[in-house]
């Protein structure tokens, strides 16, 4: 076996932490055909063949219009949980001993779903996997900024309930362009006094100013992206002198042509400039990866070592909200697999 195949092969026996995944875009593409077939069908998709292809994206509008023509077909609240149990075997075949993951029930009350049966079905698809895998996942909540902040508010609320089951966090998803951080302070603090953490998506499809407003208006645990940093300097050296986690996309931000060539990614820079960042897949189904595949792209296009996958992945470990005595269990574990 060359060094190069058998390095492919590390990565994909080694322990691994995925910190942002959205459960709505990493379902596994069978059981979406089957709930296409379950539900009246789309004469589009004959075929798994068909329902690959429909993931192929123009651009990102055409991604958003592909997102929500499969949201339709999530009807029931075993549908959720069911999702989420496969996921999670999904992402336990790979070797994935930790997640957190955000999930968004509000995009499916328009099909008469109610929030609080989403969460509970999702929360108990994923104690399933963990009873039947050993895979720990939490949820944190994507409140989704295109809605506004008032609604943010409604939604935390609904929430609440959740914080011991499994759900220990909030996100914000969304246009960032339109809708900056700031009008959402009040919902970061309600959240802050309710023990809850605190990420958001921001310097993805938004440039400097939209991580900045994060941090000084929602006093955020991790940023969501953070890779338009590279356009400010000053931002950067915040960055690494403050040790905020980013939890970087490679993939998805090469579909949704944030930069134009892997060789454009800044994530080496940020790795080697000694910032804190973390590897993830974001939308694996819809971009066409897995959490493997991220760091076999590390190592074949962009120079990452070994030692510096490694390095990542206890990045994830200590970028996680779980306590420091769960963290140095993960961490252990990564240690030993590559000793």
């Amino acid at each position: 076996m060359t060094t190069k195949n058998h390095i492919r092969e590390k990565i994909k026996a080694m322990p691994k932490i995925e910190l942002h995944l959205h459960l709505e875009g990493a379902f596994t593409v069978e059981f979406l055909f089957e709930l296409i077939q379950k539900y009246g069908g789309d004469p589009s998709v004959k075929t798994i063949q068909d329902l690959e292809k429909k993931f192929v994206f123009k651009d990102f509008s055409h991604f958003i219009e592909t997102w929500f023509w499969k949201n339709q077909f999530f009807r029931e609240p075993a549908d959720f949980e069911q999702s989420t149990y496969f996921t999670l075997e999904n992402l336990h075949n790979q070797n994935v001993i930790y997640a957190e993951v955000f999930y968004s029930p509000w995009d499916f009350e328009q099909f008469g779903l109610q929030v609080e049966a989403i969460t509970e079905a999702t929360l108990s698809g994923v104690q399933r996997a963990e009873k039947d895998f050993g895979i720990k996942c939490q949820l944190i909540a994507d409140l989704c900024r295109d809605y506004g902040a008032e609604k943010a508010i409604d939604r935390f609320s609904q929430i609440i309930p959740y914080r011991d089951k499994g759900l220990i966090g909030i996100g914000l998803g969304g246009s960032e362009q339109r809708f900056p951080p700031k009008p959402f302070k009040q919902v970061y603090k309600m959240a802050k006094a309710k023990y809850f953490h605190r990420v958001a998506h921001a310097g993805e499809a938004a440039g400097p100013d939209s991580i900045w407003g994060a941090i000084k208006s929602l006093e955020i645990e991790r940023i969501g992206h953070g890779v338009r940093a590279i356009e400010d300097p000053a931002l950067v050296d915040y960055l690494q002198e403050k040790q905020l986690p980013l939890e970087i996309c490679v993939t998805s931000n090469l579909k949704t042509v944030v930069f134009p060539a892997v060789e454009a990614h800044p994530i080496k820079q940020f790795f080697d400039n000694g910032l804190f960042v973390t590897i993830n897949s974001d939308d694996p189904t819809m971009f066409g990866t897995t959490i493997t595949d991220e760091y076999v792209l590390l190592y074949e296009k962009l120079d990452f070592t070994p030692e510096s996958i490694k390095s990542l992945t206890i990045n994830a470990a200590k970028a996680s909200f779980l306590s420091d005595s769960e963290k140095q269990i993960l961490i252990d574990k990564i240690v030993e697999f590559w000793e």
